[in-house]
C-alpha cells in the first residue's frame, strides 16, 4: 500500500485523539466497574495473628482453636476485600480550585503505576465447618466457597489512552504484554488433621477435594502498539490464548432456559485437589515460629469450556488516503479498517480441557512474647499464581484477656501500599463467639487514599477446652 506522509499524519493525528477519548472513557467504566462488582478478601493478614478464632487454621493447618468442639453457624466465617497496586482514587481525580470539582490528574495517576499493575479480588464464604480434639490430635471438616479475580492492566495501556500515540509513545512501542483478566470460582470440600507432638512442635495438614465453578484464565497475552516516528504508521504485534469454562452458558443461545450453574458446586465436573500444611514451633519460652503453605493444587477444567486463540500477527497500518475518505468515508472505514481489524484478530475456538492452579500462599510468623497476654509479631507473606509473585510484610501486636477477649493491631505492606493499619477481635460469650477483622480500617475511614479494603467477620460455638495441662513457664497461651 502507498501512503502520503502529510496526509496520512492528518488521519492519524485526527484518528489518534479519537482512540485517545475512547481509551479514557473505557478506563474510568472499568476502573467504576471493577470497584462495584468484585466486592471480594485481601490476604487476611490480621486472621493469621488471631490464633483464638477457630478460622485461624485456614491460613495454618497447625493452628488450633482450645474448645474440644467447634461449630460454625451457617454462613459463619464470610471475608470481602479487594485491592489496587496501581493507583488510588485521589491520585486519578483531583479537586480544581475554582469551584471544587474533580478532574483526571493523568500524570500523577500514570507516576504511580508499575509496569503491570493489579486489581484483585478475593471472597471466603465458609458453608460449613466443624472441629473437634481428642488429646493431642484435632480433626476438622469444612465447606467453603472462594471466589478470586484478578485483572492486570499495563502502564502503557493508561499512557497510550490519555496521551495518545503522538507524545511520549511516538517512534516508541506502547507494550500491552500481560494484560488481561483471570477468575476463579470454585468449592472446597476440607478434611484437616493437627498434632501436638510435644511440649514445643505442633504440625497440621488439610486435604482438600474441590468442585470448579467457572474459570477464566489468560493463559498468553501480548500485544504492543508501534507508531513510527515519521510516517506516523501504526504496527500492531502480539498474539494471545484465554482459556474459559462455564461462562459460555450466559452468552450461548443455546443454553436451556433451566441451566443452574449452581450444581457444579457439588458434582464435581471440574475436579480438583489441594493441600495445606502448617508447622508451630515454640522455640524458647518467648520466641514462636510458625510457617504454612495454603492452596497447593489444582483444577482439570473439563466442562462448559471456551478456549480462545488468536494468530500471531505483525501488521502495518499506514493509513487511507484522505481523498478517498472524503468522497467515501463508509466504504474506506469498512473495506480498509474492518476487515483489516478482522483479519489481524481472527480466533479459533476450541472446547479441550485445561488445567490452572490455584492462588498458592506462603505465610512464614515469628512472635516474641512479653507477657502471657502480650506479645509481638512479623509475618511474611508470598503469593504465586500464573508464574507471577507477590510479598508483603506484617508488623503486629496482639493482646488476650483470660478466655473471653482477644484482639490483633498491625502494620502492612502489600501492594505497592504502606498506608494499611488491620485491626482485629475476638469476644467469647459462653460458649459463642464473635470475631470481626479488616487488614486496613483507613480504608473505611478515607476510600479515595486507599488501595486495599477488606473485612471478614463470623460466628463459632465452642464447647469445653482441650488445655488440662497446668500452667507452664511458657509465656504464649
Amino acid at each position: 500500500m502507498t501512503y502520503n506522509t502529510e496526509k496520512m499524519h492528518t488521519m492519524n493525528t485526527r484518528s489518534t485523539h479519537t482512540i485517545g477519548r475512547s481509551l479514557r472513557n473505557l478506563i474510568l467504566f472499568s476502573w467504576i466497574l471493577g470497584f462495584a462488582v468484585w466486592g471480594s478478601s485481601q490476604t487476611n493478614f490480621t486472621l493469621y495473628n488471631l490464633n483464638e478464632t477457630a478460622q485461624a487454621h485456614y491460613l495454618n493447618p497447625a493452628f488450633r482453636t482450645k474448645a474440644k468442639v467447634y461449630v460454625s453457624f451457617p454462613l459463619g466465617y464470610q471475608s470481602f476485600g479487594v485491592s489496587n497496586s496501581g493507583f488510588t482514587l485521589n491520585h486519578l481525580l483531583q479537586t480544581r480550585a475554582q469551584d471544587d470539582s474533580l478532574v483526571l490528574n493523568p500524570g500523577l495517576t500514570m507516576s504511580k503505576m508499575a509496569k503491570l499493575n493489579y486489581l484483585n479480588g478475593e471472597s471466603t464464604n465458609e458453608i460449613f465447618a466443624f472441629a473437634f480434639g481428642v488429646k493431642d490430635n484435632y480433626f476438622s471438616f469444612g465447606v467453603t466457597n472462594k471466589f478470586h479475580s484478578s485483572l492486570v492492566y499495563p502502564k502503557d495501556l493508561f499512557v497510550f489512552g490519555f496521551e495518545g500515540n503522538g507524545k511520549s509513545l511516538l517512534g516508541q512501542r506502547a507494550s500491552l504484554d500481560g494484560m488481561g483478566f483471570n477468575l476463579l470460582s470454585y468449592v472446597e470440600y476440607a478434611v484437616g488433621y493437627n498434632r501436638k507432638v510435644n511440649e514445643k512442635l505442633t504440625v497440621g495438614g488439610r486435604m482438600k477435594l474441590l468442585s470448579g465453578i467457572a474459570n477464566v484464565h489468560m493463559e498468553k497475552s501480548e500485544l504492543g502498539i508501534t507508531t513510527d516516528a515519521e510516517s506516523f504508521a501504526l504496527t500492531i504485534d502480539g498474539s494471545a490464548a484465554v482459556n474459559t469454562s462455564g461462562i459460555k452458558p450466559f452468552y450461548d443461545s443455546l443454553t436451556p432456559s433451566n441451566y443452574n450453574p449452581s450444581k457444579k458446586a457439588y458434582n464435581f465436573s471440574n475436579r480438583g485437589f489441594a493441600l495445606d500444611l502448617g508447622v508451630n514451633y515454640e522455640l524458647t519460652e518467648k520466641i514462636r515460629l510458625s510457617a504454612s503453605v495454603v492452596d497447593l493444587g489444582s483444577i482439570q477444567w473439563k466442562t462448559e469450556n471456551a478456549n480462545f486463540k488468536t494468530n500471531n500477527v505483525n501488521y502495518t497500518f499506514n493509513g487511507v488516503y484522505i481523498n478517498d475518505f472524503l468522497n467515501d468515508s463508509t466504504s474506506t472505514f469498512e473495506d480498509k479498517l474492518t476487515d483489516t481489524l478482522e483479519t489481524i484478530f481472527s480466533q479459533q475456538e476450541d472446547a479441550s480441557s485445561y488445567r490452572t492452579g490455584l492462588y498458592t500462599r506462603f505465610y512464614l510468623g515469628g512472635n516474641y512474647a512479653f507477657h502471657k497476654s502480650f506479645n509481638v509479631g512479623a509475618t511474611l507473606f508470598n503469593e504465586i499464581f500464573n508464574s507471577k509473585y507477590r510479598a508483603g510484610l506484617l508488623l503486629s501486636a496482639n493482646v488476650k484477656v483470660n478466655n473471653w477477649f482477644a484482639a490483633t493491631v498491625n502494620y502492612s505492606m502489600y501492594a505497592r501500599s504502606f498506608t494499611n493499619m488491620g485491626v482485629g477481635f475476638t469476644i467469647k460469650a459462653g460458649p459463642i463467639q464473635w470475631f470481626a477483622i479488616s487488614d486496613n480500617v483507613l480504608g473505611f475511614v478515607f476510600p479515595q487514599a486507599s488501595k486495599n479494603f477488606h473485612f471478614s467477620t463470623g460466628l463459632n460455638l465452642l464447647i469445653g477446652n482441650t488445655d488440662k495441662q497446668k500452667e507452664s513457664k511458657a509465656k504464649f497461651d
